[in-house]
């Protein structure tokens, strides 16, 4: 591995030497308790401006970023921040752990809009302190203590990530990696809302009006319910309808951005019903409709969740697929994730037949809708007279052979649906600003 931490801050700022500084104090602290060597020291960013992103972000154990304004309107500021990002998610989707190997301080405060990508996760030291900044707690004589401490809770931070340090990253690999954000985002924060699509032109065949009908199937809990097994219960309401997994970013709830996706696709009528542990089984759910079972997988906590699961798989739902929402934007539900995967995996999904999904985002949700529609529509061609190998013939596909073929049927479906493209496939989610 290369150093416990690299330090990476806008040189832009002009601020040098205070970052000189704050780098010794942290690397003195550490000192303090591994002792001087090799394995515990930090690395700061060079001055000069260089081609790319440093070499020292693709091996460091851990990161210590110094936010301001000009941070995140410099490309390649915005780089290395990706670039180590992404040896996080890596980590985090090998053991299904979030190694807390990001640490920031808000360095300047002044013009700060920090993007969603950033916000997305909590790693800033002293989030909720509104004041001048790391740097003017530094020049403050009457702020010392307060800095002082700031040093501190950041080397230890730092020291605890070097713990479970994210995977090293190649030279080519940081290379692709695209950046998060950018000196883009005041465009992004100006451009209107995608409008609803258009509805298909002309009627559509009672056949296909039954195969993009949709039964959205929520196994979720309510507010009082879920207090049992977690301690947020902020995007839960009064009923599984009301479940709003991704309430840090949008207050829709899960059955909205269903909704949403489908009519994006030229889907049909969404019929919604919740079943949780105090709930019974709804009925009317036959082998005629397609299902689309979501899942909450704290609900696996309740004694009551594996009987529920047994029920739905006895019955006559024909589910298309079950998708287990694990939202990358609440804390909690990334601490225990690899619990969550863990208790999911113990149910009996094979009973099911249906293909297994995780939404960390509103926008993957609505992503899973439209493939799960296209390919539920494109099985049901198949079984009724599609294309299909003469006698005789054993077809074998590569994984990228059928990738590329489910990707075509999408597309050819789609739009037939919708005209011209659904906006989920038009247009990649923007980015968003967090707040000042």
């Amino acid at each position: 591995m290369g150093p416990l931490f690299f330090i990476s801050y806008a040189s832009s700022t002009g601020d040098r030497g205070p970052v000189q500084r704050f780098h010794i104090d942290v690397q003195n602290e550490i000192y303090s308790v591994l002792g001087r060597t090799a394995s515990a020291e930090g690395r700061l960013k060079h001055p000069e401006p260089a081609a790319g992103p440093d070499p020292a972000v693709l091996d460091c154990r851990a990161l210590l970023v110094l936010y301001s304004a000009q941070y995140v309107d410099d490309p390649q500021c915005a780089k290395e921040w990706s670039i180590f990002t992404e040896r996080v998610d890596r980590r985090m989707r090998r053991t299904g752990e979030r190694p807390d190997s990001l640490v920031g301080v808000v360095w300047r405060p002044d013009g700060l809009v920090l993007p969603r990508p950033v916000t997305a996760v909590r790693h800033i030291v002293d989030e909720e302190y509104q004041g001048p900044g790391t740097l003017g707690l530094q020049q403050d004589p009457d702020e010392r203590d307060r800095y002082q401490m700031i040093v501190r809770r950041v080397a230890t931070r730092l020291m605890r990530a070097a713990a479970s340090p994210p995977p090293v990253m190649s030279e080519a690999e940081g290379h692709d990696v695209a950046a998060r954000f950018g000196p883009n985002r005041a465009a992004v924060r100006t451009r209107p809302p995608v409008p609803e699509p258009p509805p298909s032109a002309g009627p559509m065949p009672a056949s296909d009006r039954a195969d993009r009908n949709v039964t959205l199937l929520l196994m979720a809990g309510t507010a009082d319910r879920m207090r049992d097994l977690r301690e947020r219960v902020d995007g839960y309401g009064q009923s599984a309808e009301e479940w709003r997994p991704f309430h840090l970013h949008s207050e829709e709830t899960v059955a909205s951005t269903v909704g949403w996706a489908l009519r994006a696709c030229g889907g049909g009528r969404l019929t919604v019903a919740a079943s949780g542990p105090a709930d019974p089984f709804p009925d009317g759910i036959d082998e005629s409709t397609t299902v689309l079972l979501v899942v909450d997988p704290w609900l696996t906590g309740d004694p009551a969740f594996r009987p529920l699961w047994e029920r739905i798989a006895r019955s006559r739902a024909r589910v298309a697929a079950v998708v287990v929402v694990l939202a990358r934007s609440d804390e909690e539900s990334m601490a225990h994730a690899g619990r969550l995967r863990e208790a999911v995996s113990r149910t009996p999904a094979r009973m099911l037949g249906a293909a297994h999904h995780e939404a960390g985002s509103r926008d993957a949700l609505a992503h899973i809708v439209v493939a799960v529609m296209a390919d539920s529509r494109t099985r049901t061609q198949d079984d009724t007279g599609g294309t299909r190998a003469r006698t005789g013939e054993l077809m074998i596909e590569s994984p990228d052979d059928r990738r590329s073929r489910r990707q075509r049927e999408r597309v050819g479906w789609l739009r037939r649906a919708a005209n011209p493209w659904p906006p989920v496939l038009s247009t990649m989610p923007g980015e968003s600003l967090g707040p000042s």
